[in-house]
């Protein structure tokens, strides 16, 4: 693809209060993003006003809000925007970025959808993260989504059904939808595994992650697991750690440069 200078990229992500995480993830994406398409500049934005505050406060980062980083694009000389989301589902984040985006005067812009938008998008990224995490044969991988009050929460239920229908031994539980963490060690148990790697099914490996999935306390995900009687093995890795990952993103991002190119 070529540039003329005045078409950017913007990476949005719902972010996080971890730098390390930010780092690994967010960071590590938008390098992939600006390795494949050079020449467009890269701009970073995040949807949580909250994780935005904290990680000013806490670590001095700042990083702009939707509707500041597109104004920031206009003021750069940028006419041509396709704007990127780091979010897994269209959800109530995904809803509110269009809205901003489509409020947006002086801009030509495209939203590329989010991570997984189709059964399609199920599959690819279950094969994804098996190929990354291989098991051995006493072992299953449990992963744990954020889960949501909106309807896209079904992406979870389709999620489970492409490791089914491939064969996978992996589980999904979300900490605040369904399928819950029960439901998902319940499945562990049927299997028979023995030992159960628990992987974050989130973008990056923060808060949730290492709380949630990894913590000591009552009614973390580590915790479900070793009550029901089987070893379990945290790995604080985002999907945006994942080369495979980033490159369905790289996918996204040229679909809708195309769009706000033609």
């Amino acid at each position: 693809m070529k540039t003329d200078g005045r078409t950017a990229i913007l990476m949005v992500s719902f972010g996080t209060t971890h730098p390390d995480a930010l780092e690994r993830c967010i960071a590590g994406t938008e390098r992939s993003v600006e390795a494949h398409f050079p020449g467009y500049p890269v701009y970073r934005a995040f949807t949580s006003g909250m994780v935005i505050r904290r990680l000013k406060q806490r670590h001095g980062i700042a990083v702009d809000t939707v509707g500041e980083a597109l104004e920031r694009m206009k003021a750069d000389g940028v006419r041509r925007v396709a704007v990127q989301p780091t979010l897994l589902l269209g959800g109530i984040e995904y809803e509110r970025l269009l809205r901003v985006v489509q409020g947006c005067t002086g801009l030509c812009a495209a939203t590329g959808k989010p991570l997984v938008a189709g059964q399609e998008d199920c599959e690819a990224l279950a094969s994804a993260i098996m190929a990354e995490h291989p098991l051995a044969q006493d072992e299953a991988l449990l992963l744990m989504g954020h889960g949501t009050e909106h309807a896209a929460n079904h992406v979870y239920h389709a999620l489970q059904e492409a490791f089914d229908k491939k064969g996978y031994r992996g589980f999904i539980g979300t900490v605040e939808g369904e399928p819950s963490f029960i439901d998902a060690v319940a499945r562990l148990t049927a299997s028979a595994s023995e030992r159960a790697r628990l992987l974050p099914l989130m973008f990056v490996a923060g808060e949730h992650a290492k709380n949630d999935m990894a913590g000591e306390q009552e009614g973390s995900f580590l915790t479900c697991v070793r009550e029901a009687g089987i070893s379990a093995h945290p790995v604080l890795r985002g999907l945006g750690e994942s080369e495979a990952i980033r490159a369905l993103y790289v996918r996204r991002v040229e679909t809708a440069l195309r769009e706000v190119e033609r």
